[in-house]
């Protein structure tokens, strides 16, 4: 299918690392011009540097989306040199790392500062991009949220509620372009075997006693763990295959929608 992206310029946040390498590697195999965003020079030029050796279009950008000041820097360096037609929100995570904090171990300034990581920053990046992509009517703007905010295990209670947030503002971003020629989706995104989860991966396989390498204990994982009817843990390629299709006009008809791709978590 041609996703019809030649030409289209995306901003990717949060693309030096993880599944946000494997969105902007996507989207410029499909022809788009990527901008890689991240906050360490040197990962974000390799990244860059990468897409432009296998033959994409590739720039990038540099800020900490929870600095106002940066986030202004960013958008301001993007629309001085034309705007993007489509917004990847995927910057996100918790802060202060992935521990099993809990309710009574997660302070009131955890909270905040993971709120301003997923959404405030989120917001930030729409008031100032996607006015610029109304003068032109279209546009696209796809937020990476995640499936525990649909399941709500009591691990990770800040990051589960920003996320739900990101859902909840999606929707209401896509009726508040109603008419523009902008769609607003997003992506749940279950467990994916990144360098940042592998680390968990393991612990979990360690703390059950499993034998062998990866490749040996996956499917016990996802089916007895996380009971994802797959029978496999996903991979960055799993979004970013439907990123692509969102981004892509192909994809006119569909806004508003949460798309939840944890291979079937139950």
């Amino acid at each position: 299918m041609n996703l019809e992206l030649n030409g289209k310029r995306v901003l990717v946040t949060g693309s030096s690392s993880g599944i946000g390498t494997s969105i902007a590697r996507a989207l410029a195999d499909e022809g788009a011009h990527v901008v890689v965003h991240g906050r360490n020079g040197e990962r974000t030029s390799k990244i860059a540097a990468m897409i432009r050796e296998n033959g994409g279009q590739a720039d990038e950008v540099l800020g900490d989306l929870t600095d106002p000041d940066q986030v202004d820097a960013v958008c301001r360096q993007l629309l001085d040199s034309g705007g993007v037609d489509i917004l990847v929100n995927n910057a996100g995570g918790r802060h202060g790392g992935w521990e099993r904090d809990g309710w009574f171990g997660t302070s009131p300034d955890n909270w905040l500062e993971t709120y301003k990581l997923n959404v405030i920053s989120t917001a930030a990046l729409v008031n100032s991009l996607v006015p610029a992509m109304r003068e032109r009517g279209w546009g696209r703007v796809i937020q990476i949220a995640s499936a525990v905010a649909l399941h709500q295990p009591p691990n990770f209670p800040d990051y589960q509620a920003a996320k739900a947030a990101e859902i909840n503002m999606t929707r209401s971003l896509s009726r508040g372009l109603a008419g523009t020629g902008i769609t607003a989706n997003c992506i749940s995104a279950g467990i994916i075997h990144t360098p940042g989860s592998a680390a968990e991966l393991a612990a979990i396989a360690a703390e059950l006693q499993l034998e062998g390498g990866w490749q040996a204990h996956e499917r016990h994982i996802a089916v007895e763990v996380f009971r994802q009817t797959t029978g496999r843990i996903g991979r960055p390629e799993d979004i970013a295959a439907a990123v692509c299709y969102l981004a892509s006009p192909r994809a006119d008809f569909v806004t508003g929608v949460n798309l939840v791709i944890d291979g079937g978590i139950n």
